[in-house]
């Protein structure tokens, strides 16, 4: 390199981690240019408030929980040395946030395998009917069979085909009726909640 010259630029790292953090910076300066920053302060405080109180209940809670354990086990004759751990409302966030997070991460990771899927069957249904087509040209094109062998090699052709469609189909329609069984179990619950509430 020239002394006079800069160095080129480096490329930046795209990470998981800034692709989320940037994505989330882009999606509040929108909310902020929609409803403005004093509107989203307020929010912000408010659920940080929620989340305090939340928090605060469900560490008492679970405290008072471990405390009836703990006696519960004292009574039953166990050894209670050491008492349950002191549940704090920090604590508490910090779980519910990993729990939040991973929730999160499944959702995502499950649309994310469910197009994966989606793709990888188109693909496979383009593979299977190029192949199909290829062969069905080899097979034609052979001058050298008889009529019996070019006969016979077309229906295994048609046969390896159909084997092939059913195996992926089948895959689909079990998807098709587990949704539709969902469905029914879910209009059998509201009948029943129905009948139950006259």
């Amino acid at each position: 390199m020239p002394p006079g010259e800069s160095p080129p630029p480096a490329t930046p790292v795209v990470t998981l981690r800034s692709l989320i953090t940037g994505t989330c910076h882009e999606i509040h300066k929108y909310a902020e240019s929609v409803v403005g920053t004093g509107v989203m302060r307020s929010i912000a405080e408010f659920v940080e408030m929620v989340i305090h109180f939340l928090a605060e209940g469900a560490a008492s809670g679970l405290n008072v929980i471990a405390v009836y354990v703990t006696e519960i086990l004292r009574v039953t004759g166990f050894d209670v040395a050491l008492t349950l751990p002191r549940f704090t409302p920090e604590g508490v966030t910090a779980v519910a946030q990993w729990g939040l997070l991973a929730l999160i991460g499944y959702w995502v990771l499950s649309i994310i395998l469910r197009l994966l899927i989606g793709v990888l069957r188109q693909v496979f249904w383009v593979v299977k009917t190029v192949l199909s087509l290829w062969l069905f040209g080899l097979i034609v094109s052979d001058t050298t069979a008889s009529a019996d062998t070019t006969a016979i090699r077309l229906a295994g052709l048609v046969l390896g085909y159909v084997l092939l469609s059913l195996i992926s189909c089948e895959s689909e329609k079990t998807v098709t009726v587990e949704n539709r069984l969902s469905r029914l179990e879910g209009r059998l619950k509201a009948v029943e909640k129905r009948k139950g509430d006259e």
